[in-house]
């Protein structure tokens, strides 16, 4: 990565939580990093937002505390299990079952917030919110930057490296010639989110469950 460290940024394409992750890592070890989110906010639905142990892992080592930064979360106690319509287990979320820590249920929209908020208070970070990725720019037979639309007026971007973290529909894979594996999976997931129960306590964000 010569050329981020002489003037050309790396360009990250989408600012979900691996773009931002990504660009906070990148920013926060002085690498100029450009990170470009076709929305203006995240203020929308996502694939679930529940933190794994070794999600939490990746946040630890990146210096996140989901707690101590106030964002909205929620520590499930128990679970169960559904199989048809038929609960198939129910026990006690024990840290022990989760390689010693429990799941989180983490607001999404907050998360990668405080993550671009981190990234910014390194020099060299960019954050584009609102720009749309049209297409690659290539030079000498390399991909060199990203042609991007904004509220106002076509840019291009000339980069280092264009990382594509824009998710399945992905525009960098698709300009850039990839072909996607379809490896299967054997099961669905139905994500909602549900108002939480009175009961829970004022303290309880009410946006997750599945």
């Amino acid at each position: 990565m010569a050329d981020a460290q002489n003037g050309l940024p790396v360009v990250i394409v989408g600012a979900g939580p691996a773009g931002a992750a990504l660009a906070l890592l990148l920013a926060s070890r002085g690498i100029a990093t450009t990170l470009i989110e076709r929305q203006r906010d995240f203020e929308r639905e996502f694939r679930g937002e529940v933190m794994m142990p070794s999600g939490l892992s990746v946040l630890d080592a990146l210096g996140v505390d989901v707690e101590k930064a106030g964002l909205p979360h929620r520590r499930p106690n128990e679970l169960e299990i559904y199989v048809e319509r038929k609960r198939v287990a129910h026990f006690a979320a024990d840290a022990a079952l989760f390689e010693g820590r429990t799941p989180l249920f983490v607001s999404q929209p907050a998360l990668l917030e405080h993550l671009v908020a981190l990234a910014s208070r390194n020099d060299g970070f960019r954050f584009l919110r609102g720009a749309a990725v049209r297409d690659l720019v290539h030079e000498n037979g390399r991909v060199a930057g990203v042609r991007i639309e904004t509220a106002e007026g076509e840019e291009h971007l000339r980069a280092a490296l264009v990382i594509g973290a824009d998710g399945r529909a992905s525009i960098v894979r698709r300009r850039g010639g990839f072909t996607a594996r379809d490896l299967g999976a054997p099961m669905d997931v139905v994500w909602t989110k549900l108002p939480g129960l009175a009961s829970w306590g004022a303290t309880i964000p009410t946006f997750g469950n599945t």
